[in-house]
């Protein structure tokens, strides 16, 4: 059998394959200028505030620089001169998570070694009416944390988005020149 090839054929191919070439460049090039997805970390600025990472490198974005130290005025807010009144130094919330229960039955007389037990982990602060995150602080291994807060009122949420250890949501209100303490209890789900 004699197999004859002929020229349009052989044309008909070469384009196929330059097509083929050029799509997948095409493609390839494409997909290049898509932006890379951040984890949804936050770091905490010196002012108190909190910044996410960008991409492409996924780094942490700057944090503000403090040029002032008024807050926004409203009309309470200033004064007869009609300069707005500064953020007060000193004050916000401090406390202590507990985890608790620690053992599955509760004793009588009860048991020190079931005692609610410290709790390190994150804590949420939103502003009364707010759903994004004012700052994220820390309690430390004794389950002890301090925040400096404006004057406000304020929703702590401890421990994220966890089911287990499940804190509960706390309200506080910030006076002037004065930290207020708040404690958090988290259930540790034991029964």
């Amino acid at each position: 059998m004699d197999i004859k090839v002929h020229g349009p054929v052989i044309v008909v191919v070469a384009l196929g394959m330059l097509f083929a070439l050029w799509a997948t460049n095409a493609y390839v090039d494409k997909t290049s200028t898509y932006e890379r997805a951040c984890t949804e970390e936050a770091k905490i600025c010196p002012d108190g505030s909190s910044v996410g990472r960008i991409p492409p490198d996924c780094e942490f974005a700057a944090c503000p620089s403090v040029v002032a130290t008024t807050t926004t005025a409203t009309t309470s807010d200033v004064t007869s001169t009609g300069t707005a009144t500064p953020i007060p130094q000193g004050s916000g919330v401090k406390g202590t998570i507990l985890l608790g229960p620690t053992c599955p039955v509760e004793r009588i007389p009860p048991d020190p070694n079931c005692a609610p037990k410290p709790y390190a982990t994150s804590i949420t602060v939103y502003r009364s009416g707010s759903k994004l995150p004012y700052i994220i602080g820390n309690s430390n291994t004794d389950g002890a944390f301090q925040l400096t807060l404006p004057v406000g009122s304020y929703m702590l949420n401890a421990g994220g988005t966890k089911i287990l250890p499940r804190c509960s949501e706390v309200s506080v209100t910030i006076p002037p020149n004065a930290f207020i303490t708040q404690d958090i209890s988290c259930d540790t789900g034991i029964r």
